[in-house]
């Protein structure tokens, strides 16, 4: 999608693969006159006007170009996922870009966020003008939209799945609100953050926990000096990514959900993260370091005055010793400490989340069939998210689905293990 100077890739040794070329298909908007609606599979061509828009834009921080850039040349690629970047645009230039894309699975085809696996809040860009199009206006430009794809072959689509979209985006409501869609089975979870860490961590944190994580860092501290460290150097940011992976193979193994990171292009996409220059004020490497050990490892990514906290991993020769807990508490310490507004524990429903969060992300799926064959898919996909949903929000019917997925993962493993002595 653009040139990358990235010091960890040329240390991984991988280039990323060229991007998809071909023209644009176009119109004009009846939903919104004056405007004209462009539909890109070439991200190398709508590279510069997106990074230029996205500077003003309403968005999250996974609408970066870079960011869905990377996800596409490592794992979408690989995937048959064809681009479908939705620019909109008038006399007073961009107003909306709407990162889609069209997932080619053999028989039947799907629309949906570009990068959508692996973005935790799914959206459009827009100026604050498109922001407050009116329900009916923004439907009628959908159809728009999915009329102008199905003209085109590259873009054709058998239903629409869109996943994990806000209700808003920053102060204002997403677009996207207005079209029929399901809750999400998990919310993302978002900490408020004063301007005193003290004071925070006494309120968030009971008279228990804090004495628990003092001896527990007291004991931290007999294997050396506990410091959060910020590498800045490549190769240091490549060890420490490589010791994530490492250790959230086998938390991910342990609970029975398969690597992450053995899946092709993954790794490639997060050492591009860290690596892309233009992204260095935004993604951020961290581990706690216990002298020589890397205790615990995190990837996040900072903006707009908000914190997400992204990959976590710890050692687990330090389980008892809760690394994981510690590192968050100097994450958050470090946050309040640069003035953040928020800290964003992102979509899931881990126990920790709920302790120290106190506002909920509302998010949203709208899936909806496209052609006649699409109509069977969408309604499973309908079906399985309120199942999920349903398990996700009932908390002993989720708390036997992690025990029973953990014990099975234990009982797979050790018959592995006793086939091979």
């Amino acid at each position: 999608m653009n040139e990358r100077h990235s010091a960890v890739a040329a240390a991984q040794g991988w280039r990323p693969t060229e991007a998809k070329i071909g023209p644009c298909v176009q119109s004009p908007s009846n939903a919104l006159p004056g405007a004209r609606v462009a539909v890109h599979s070439d991200l190398k061509a709508v590279g510069k006007l997106w990074r230029e828009f996205e500077r003003r834009a309403l968005r999250t921080v996974f609408q970066s170009a870079d960011y869905l850039g990377a996800w596409q040349d490592h794992i979408g690629s690989r995937g048959r996922t064809t681009p479908a970047i939705v620019v909109i645009e008038n006399r007073q230039g961009v107003q909306a870009i709407l990162p889609l894309a069209v997932e080619d699975l053999g028989f039947i085809r799907r629309l949906a966020w570009l990068g959508q696996d692996l973005c935790d809040y799914l959206a459009p860009l827009m100026s604050e003008g498109f922001a407050r199009i009116e329900p009916p206006r923004f439907r009628a430009l959908w159809q728009e939209i999915g009329r102008l794809m199905q003209s085109d072959p590259r873009f054709r689509h058998d239903w629409v799945e869109l996943r994990k979209m806000p209700a808003r985006i920053e102060a204002h409501k997403n677009p996207f609100a207005a079209l029929p869609a399901l809750p999400h089975p998990s919310p993302g979870h978002v900490s408020t953050l004063p301007q005193n860490w003290d004071e925070f961590y006494r309120q968030r944190r009971t008279s228990k926990a804090r004495k628990q994580d003092r001896s527990k860092l007291a004991r931290l501290s007999e294997f050396g000096d506990v410091r959060l460290y910020e590498p800045s150097e490549p190769a240091e940011i490549v060890r420490l990514l490589d010791t994530l992976f490492v250790q959230k193979a086998d938390a991910l193994q342990r609970k029975g959900v398969a690597d992450l990171f053995g899946r092709p292009g993954h790794r490639e996409f997060f050492l591009d993260l860290a690596g892309n220059v233009r992204l260095h004020d935004i993604v951020h490497v961290s581990a706690l370091q216990l002298g020589p050990s890397l205790a615990a490892v995190a990837l996040g990514m900072e903006f707009k005055g908000r914190y997400s906290l992204f990959l976590v991993s710890y050692d687990r020769a330090f389980a008892r010793l809760s690394p994981g807990v510690i590192h968050l508490n100097k994450l958050l310490e470090r946050a309040i400490e640069r003035r953040l507004r928020e800290f964003d524990f992102l979509v899931g429903e881990q126990r920790l989340k709920l302790e120290w969060t106190d506002a909920e992300i509302e998010l949203r799926d709208h899936i909806a069939a496209s052609t006649l064959r699409g109509v069977i898919p969408a309604f499973v996909a309908r079906a399985v998210t309120r199942a999920k949903r349903t398990v996700k929000q009932t908390p002993w019917i989720w708390s036997g689905f992690l025990t029973l997925r953990a014990t099975a993962s234990r009982f797979r493993y050790r018959r592995k293990d006793q086939a091979v002595n």
